[in-house]
């Protein structure tokens, strides 16, 4: 049976279970504890929390298997951010030594005292740590930290702190000289300065691929929707955020720079001097979703070395899942990023969706499954426990009703 076929019958047989239990819960009333994932409020720099649920990104994206065809081993991916803390046991082993933009600095990128920065890190490359259920979407890959900002906070309703440009700009080229083949940045602006172009055509011309936030409104001074740089550059893969129902949100900028949507909400992964914790579990972030696709780079250019950046994007945004296979949209690009799909798919004129140059082509995908794979939202960790409860509850209560009934039914006879 083909993963197309068997996803649709574990939706039906999931739906119709649910409305079962959904009605007969009603009917009882009968409270029900269940465990729940750490809280964002909980997500302290310095504690040692445990997310011991596993995280619904890892049902979605398929981990296990994924992680059969590629890890991301022997690709070096940048994070120009906040810095990337060293001391965190899920990134032990992963980080190589960087370089920071801020004044007095000399942590070479390792340390993070905004916290941004590690949470990205984890995200791509987290290793599996014991009591944890978190673990980065390409754990095989090195992180390169590029500090180029301490902090962003609040000064008369306005959010200071955030680097220029023209830093980050300097960040991407060194961050080419070190050898990255993917580069993270979940920044963005308004303004089209030449120093950004010019360090977009010096990674494309070494092959490297610039991953870029489409835009956050939650820290943005402009909140409107609109094109923000670096992701509007043709050769950038420009990512804005999804919900845990995989529909998008007002709290990313949407534009013509979004090429793909990736989770943005409900995010586990690393904190600095702690362990690890679930962020954002009431607004999605587009910083968060663009982890995820730098993250899904660096699988493919483990799995395809040969290959340019050019190549890898139309790898990304030929195989998001997307309603029309021939059309993109201002709010989710080309669709919610489906990492093992990209791995399998063949490059090609049958190609169905973007062309090498982005451009939309109307011919049929050819891919090495026989059906497309369409992802699931997963909106609760914990439904497996509430399924399990709730059908405990059930049992209990048909097994009342029939030690009731059959006295009554002998009297009768």
């Amino acid at each position: 049976m083909g993963r197309a076929r068997a996803w649709r019958r574990l939706r039906l047989r999931a739906t119709a279970m649910a409305s079962a239990v959904a009605c007969a819960a009603a009917m009882l009333a009968m409270p029900v504890a269940v465990p729940t994932a750490l809280a964002d409020g909980e997500c302290q720099a310095g504690v040692k929390n445990y997310v011991m649920t596993r995280p619904w990104t890892s049902d979605l994206f398929e981990l296990e298997t994924l992680h059969e065809r590629a890890t991301g081993a022997g690709v070096t991916v940048a994070v120009v951010d906040s810095g990337v803390d060293d001391d965190n046991p899920h990134l032990k082993g992963a980080l190589l030594e960087g370089a920071s933009y801020v004044d007095l600095d000399k942590s070479h990128g390792m340390e993070d005292t905004y916290n941004h920065g590690t949470i990205i890190a984890g995200i791509i490359a987290a290793r599996k740590v014991e009591g944890s259920a978190v673990e980065g979407l390409a754990p095989g890959v090195r992180i390169i930290p590029i500090r180029v900002f301490e902090a962003l906070r609040e000064e008369q309703g306005h959010t200071v702190g955030a680097p220029s440009m023209e830093t980050v700009a300097e960040g991407v080229h060194l961050a080419v000289e070190r050898g990255a083949k993917v580069i993270n940045v979940s920044m963005s602006d308004t303004r089209d300065i030449p120093q950004m172009r010019e360090a977009i055509e010096f990674a494309e011309s070494h092959g490297a691929l610039i991953v870029a936030s489409a835009g956050n409104k939650l820290t943005a001074s402009n909140t409107k929707d609109g094109t923000r740089y670096p992701a509007a550059y043709p050769q950038v893969l420009g990512v804005t955020a999804v919900d845990t129902s995989l529909a998008p949100t007002d709290d990313s900028v949407h534009g013509p720079q979004v090429d793909v949507a990736a989770p943005g909400m409900s995010v586990a992964s690393t904190i600095p001097s702690g362990l690890d914790c679930v962020f954002s579990s009431d607004a999605a972030s587009a910083s968060y979703a663009t982890a995820y696709a730098s993250a899904q780079a660096a699988l493919i250019a483990e799995r395809y070395p040969d290959e340019t950046p050019a190549q890898w994007r139309q790898r990304i945004k030929a195989t998001a899942n997307r309603v029309d296979p021939d059309r993109r949209t201002d709010e989710v690009g080309w669709g919610v990023i489906d990492p093992l799909s990209s791995l399998e798919v063949e490059l090609g004129d049958g190609l169905r969706g973007p062309d090498l140059e982005g451009n939309a082509s109307e011919q049929v995908a050819q891919t090495t499954q026989s059906k497309p794979v369409l992802l699931d939202p997963l909106v609760d960790g914990n439904a497996g426990m509430k399924l399990l409860a709730s059908l405990m509850v059930i049992g209990t209560a048909v097994l009342c009703a029939v030690s009731w009934l059959l006295p009554h039914r002998r009297k009768r006879s």
